[in-house]
């Protein structure tokens, strides 16, 4: 493992992970961190009295929104996981890098370069989402995400095509050229990223030559405050 240039870990945005999140890359020990943010996203994290749904269009109000609903299931605020991962890089001394895109510029080009179908599809799923509200019914949907990661993305792009490629194809990306980067200029690092991009991500990486090892969300999430093992993924 002290060969390894590449650590990803994923994880959930309205779960209850940011001890688990922390112990392992206090593990670790990365001389650098990587965290699935953009600056204006971190600065909404760490000033959330100055954020304003207000002044959002409305489909980033909309998912906004939702996933402030769907942490407050497990007592969590959204991107917790993130600013534990920060927490560790400074405990550590580490520097930390913000790897992903502009994630507003980003939803508001999907919606534009959606078609009408796709756009009818997705409002429609989204009138829907109310019964993930339940703590049970967004369990048995992490469930079935967990049970076959590659299925549940590859359905999820018959659906959204659009959404896809912009939300995760391309972010996947620009992450692993990001990510990549940071390698090279420090040596071991970590990047703490949404599960739905490791499959993609680490594929990359794979392919310009990098060691990586991941761990999943369903190994943090069963880890909780104990420090697991780092596993070889299975892409």
């Amino acid at each position: 493992m002290e060969h390894t240039e590449i650590f990803l870990i994923g994880v959930a945005h309205v779960l209850k992970m940011r001890e688990a999140v922390k112990n392992e890359i206090i593990s670790l020990a990365p001389r650098a961190v990587c965290v699935e943010l953009d600056r204006a996203r971190f600065y909404a994290l760490t000033h959330p009295e100055e954020v304003s749904y207000a002044r959002l269009p409305f489909y980033l109000k909309m998912l906004a929104r939702l996933q402030k609903r769907l942490g407050e299931n497990y007592g969590v605020k959204a991107g917790e996981e993130m600013l534990a991962a920060i927490e560790a890089a400074r405990e550590l001394n580490a520097p930390v890098f913000f790897v992903d895109d502009d994630a507003n510029m980003a939803v508001k080009r999907m919606f534009k370069e959606m078609s009408l179908r796709e756009k009818m599809r997705f409002f429609s799923a989204f009138i829907s989402l109310p019964s993930l509200k339940k703590k049970t019914s967004l369990e048995k949907e992490i469930r079935r995400y967990e049970e076959d990661e590659s299925s549940y993305i590859d359905q999820f792009s018959e659906f959204f095509p659009t959404a896809k490629r912009i939300l995760i194809d391309e972010r996947n990306r620009h992450m692993a050229e990001r990510i990549v980067a940071v390698s090279e200029r420090y040596g071991r690092a970590v990047a703490v990223l949404g599960d739905a991009h490791l499959g993609g991500i680490s594929a990359i990486l794979r392919n310009r030559g990098k060691d990586v090892r991941i761990m999943r969300m369903k190994d943090i999430r069963r880890s909780e405050n104990i420090t697991i093992s780092i596993k070889y993924g299975s892409e």
